[in-house]
């Protein structure tokens, strides 16, 4: 075996000083998620079924406005 064959001799790894992470608290009541929940629930698009019956009571009432319904 030559000595060019051998690598160099290398200095040992030091540790490295990584800041600890802060575990999350879990709450035992509630399923673990990561959706989000909605902050307000104010506004519901409307489906096909609630837009089939604005449009068959209109149709149905043509003469009737907002400010008397």
């Amino acid at each position: 075996m030559s000595l060019n064959s051998k690598c160099k001799p290398r200095d040992k790894p030091t540790a490295c000083n990584r800041p600890v992470k802060q575990q999350k608290i879990i709450t035992k009541d509630t399923a673990r998620t990561s959706a989000l929940s909605p902050e307000c629930s104010s506004r519901q698009n409307l489906t096909l079924s609630d837009w089939m019956t604005v449009y068959s009571f209109i149709d149905s009432h043509p003469n009737v406005t907002q400010a008397n319904y």
